[in-house]
């Protein structure tokens, strides 16, 4: 995994097994970042929504996290559009975000805007119940419970116990 400059990055994108095997955008676990934060290239092992929270290996296999799955997830981060099983894409992984980024995350019905995100037993969906904390994300900025809101992380997403 490495970090040297923007890639690019086309968060809004996504690749093919095909279009990925001719023109890499980056190679799988490297970073790259934008003005609306930082992001890591996945590869997805099923279909992962848009906006779904996501857990990730440490070869840059990706599937909608669960508080199951965090457990020994090498990564979390919030995809920003639907992609299909064996596509590659972007995942937001923190150090940005913010009103009017556009940066979103699936939480449930029941969130309470500014609530610290949890993972959930629903896979790709974030909640303020209190299950294992999505570090970085603490802050949230609006009040879109039971779709996504957008989200700020003043550093990297991570996996804390609590």
């Amino acid at each position: 995994m490495s970090q040297s400059g923007s890639f690019g990055v086309n968060y809004l994108r996504v690749w093919t097994a095909a279009q990925y095997a001719a023109t890499p955008p980056a190679a799988l676990m490297d970073r790259g970042s934008n003005k609306d934060g930082v992001f890591q290239l996945v590869k997805a092992a099923s279909t992962i929504a848009q906006y779904a929270l996501v857990s990730f290996d440490s070869v840059g296999t990706a599937a909608e996290a669960t508080t199951t799955t965090y457990a020994t997830a090498s990564g979390l981060g919030f995809a920003q559009v639907a992609i299909a099983t064996g596509e590659y894409a972007w995942v937001w992984i923190g150090c940005g975000g913010g009103v009017g980024s556009g940066i979103k995350g699936k939480v449930a019905a029941n969130f309470a805007a500014g609530g610290i995100l949890n993972t959930t037993a629903v896979a790709g969906v974030a909640d303020d119940a209190a299950t294992k904390v999505i570090g970085g994300a603490g802050l949230t900025l609006d009040s879109g419970s039971g779709s996504s809101i957008e989200l700020y992380a003043s550093g990297f997403l991570g996996r804390y116990t609590n």
